[in-house]
């Protein structure tokens, strides 16, 4: 219990590119301020600490076994292979305290409690038992719905007799719950959680007259249709093994779930536990074989919209007897996912991208199916490659990178193309000054300092880009000084310039007056993080691309910019 005193403030975050969304995940719970505080007084200190007695339950097992534990129990992640390969294949439902896991541990405990008693009016016990385990996953909302759900059918057959459906009570939970918390209506785990009954009604409605065999395939393909939006809105990219698999493999997780259950209520099969774990990340490692995905961009808000009310009919015209109008639905549906995942505008169009990657520099730069970077960023405390490049490769639909240009050796220039090596494809990296001209695809990229390795000093020796794509003319200047600039004006008449990415980032030690009426650019791109240390953009930088009336575009302000034009324009 604290009391905490401050100033309430508006909340803003600025996160880079494909990272986590912390300012609309807490708009969507309906937060919108903070509290500023530095007077925070402790008024009542619980003796027992819950962290505590999970770190003792926890230190039972390796850390790879944890990380498996705490993602099934807790829905906590830590790093480990065995985690990185369940996302690779998908399966991250199965790696968390999901509905799935809780409705099978009340129905264990229904199950034992009748074996006891032999009779159904002890059920409730088993949400006693489980309570426990409640407060330890405490406040998630999957756990909440679940017991209240539960609670209401409880009392359904208790006292009511039976008078609701199962259906009609979860309707009245869900009623309930909007009633208390509209908000809830954004979050996916009230959208899955209150939808899902009435999708499989809807499913099991539509494959009612198929055998017994057939029925259970196509209720598989319905059910991996149902999931596509939300593989995409997770993973950038859907894998057409992935309901097979967690089909396949729902079982091995459930065997882990129950094992691990059973040593948190003091059951010591820690042993046992930790086999399983170390044999379902052994068959994980061999499934890798299988991690096929195919890449595509989150939907918005409306094209899910529309896409599961065409599911909903697809399932009605099927349930009814419509062949024919089923038939045309269904094949409308499937094109439409199809072509939703072909890169069919990558083919005919060209595009620019200088991507937010926070205090550091990265530019995209396709034509067609060919692509290329422009330095890759870095940061120490995150894997910029893992979570910022690569799903915004995806979600452009690039399955590899032509070639890797990184201007200079500064870790934010080059510090996640080792990462980005490892898990995607890469064909070539350039480095070298004397490649310069080259020519790809159309393409061709000139180096305009022919002063690199002439100094000591990373930033001197930093390539200076120009390339021309689609009529505009961009120049990427790394972190090149006004020394740089100086050479460059001495030794070419003029460059073209119509998008300056502009150097080290707006520091005062580029970006001269001089250069930048020499360049003539018409818009400026600024990449750099947001209330950065080192004090960038300088004001001296701002006001003389102002002073030239130059559009000033900045990556901490804009997000990632994008420039896209059709390749016969």
């Amino acid at each position: 219990v604290l009391t905490i005193k401050g100033i309430k403030e508006k909340f803003v975050s600025e996160p880079i590119e494909s990272q986590f969304n912390f300012q609309e995940y807490l708009n969507n719970k309906g937060i919108y301020n903070a509290l500023n505080s530095g007077n925070i007084k402790i008024n009542f200190h619980n003796p027992i600490r819950i962290k505590k007695l999970k770190d003792i339950f926890l230190s039972h097992f390796s850390n790879t076994q944890k990380s498996v534990i705490q993602g099934i129990l807790f829905s906590e992640s830590e790093d480990s292979g065995t985690l990185s390969n369940i996302k690779k294949l998908h399966l991250g439902k199965l790696i968390s305290a999901s509905g799935i896991f809780i409705n099978f541990y009340l129905f264990l405990f229904e199950a034992l409690l009748f074996r006891i008693f032999k009779k159904d009016k002890f059920k409730w016990l088993a949400l006693l038992i489980l309570a426990p385990y409640l407060i330890f996953t405490f406040p998630r909302f999957t756990m909440v719905r679940i017991f209240f759900i539960k609670l209401m059918r409880i009392i359904n057959e208790t006292f009511l007799k039976k008078r609701f459906r199962s259906i009609q009570i979860t309707a009245f939970a869900g009623l309930f719950f909007l009633l208390v918390d509209y908000h809830l209506a954004y979050q996916t785990s009230f959208i899955l959680g209150f939808s899902l009954p009435y999708m499989i009604i809807a499913i099991r409605s539509a494959t009612k007259n198929f055998k017994r065999i057939k029925k259970r395939i196509v209720e598989l393909l319905f059910f991996q249709i149902l999931f596509i939006p939300f593989e995409i809105q997770f993973y950038n990219a859907i894998s057409p093994f992935s309901m097979i698999m967690q089909t396949v493999l729902s079982p091995f997780f459930l065997l882990v779930a129950i094992s691990s259950l059973l040593c948190f209520y003091g059951i010591p099969i820690y042993g046992l536990t930790g086999l399983l774990i170390d044999g379902l990340s052994h068959l994980l490692g061999w499934l890798q074989y299988l991690s096929f995905e195919i890449y595509a961009p989150k939907m918005n808000g409306w094209w899910m919209l529309f896409y599961y009310l065409l599911y909903l009919i697809v399932c009605y015209y099927r349930n009814i007897g419509l062949i024919p109008v089923h038939r045309f639905l269904s094949i409308t549906l499937l094109s439409g996912i199809t072509l939703y995942h072909l890169p069919i505008m990558n083919l005919i169009t060209t595009q620019v991208s200088f991507i937010n990657v926070g205090q550091g520099d990265a530019c995209l730069i396709r034509k067609g199916t060919a692509s290329v970077l422009i330095d890759v960023g870095g940061l120490k405390n995150i894997d910029i490659a893992k979570e910022v490049l690569i799903p915004y490769l995806k979600s452009q639909r690039i399955y590899n990178i032509d070639m890797v240009i990184t201007t200079h050796d500064d870790y934010d220039h080059c510090g996640a193309f080792d990462s980005l090596k490892e898990n995607f494809y890469v064909k070539q990296k350039i480095t070298d000054a004397t490649k310069f001209p080259i020519s790809m695809n159309g393409l061709t990229f000139n180096n305009y300092n022919n002063h690199v390795s002439a100094y000591n000093d990373n930033n001197t020796n930093s390539l200076v880009v120009g390339f021309t794509l689609s009529k505009q003319s961009y120049l990427i200047m790394g972190d090149a000084p006004i020394s740089i600039e100086q050479s460059i004006m001495n030794e070419y008449n003029s460059i073209p310039c119509d998008i300056l990415k502009v150097g080290h980032h707006g520091s005062n030690s580029s970006s001269s007056d001089e250069f930048i009426k020499y360049l003539k650019p018409k818009t400026a791109i600024i990449s750099c993080g947001k209330n950065n240390r080192y004090g960038h953009p300088h004001k001296r930088v701002i006001q003389t691309l102002k002073s030239n009336n130059i559009e000033i575009l900045k990556t901490y302000e804009r997000g990632t910019i994008t420039y896209r034009n059709y390749i016969f324009m």
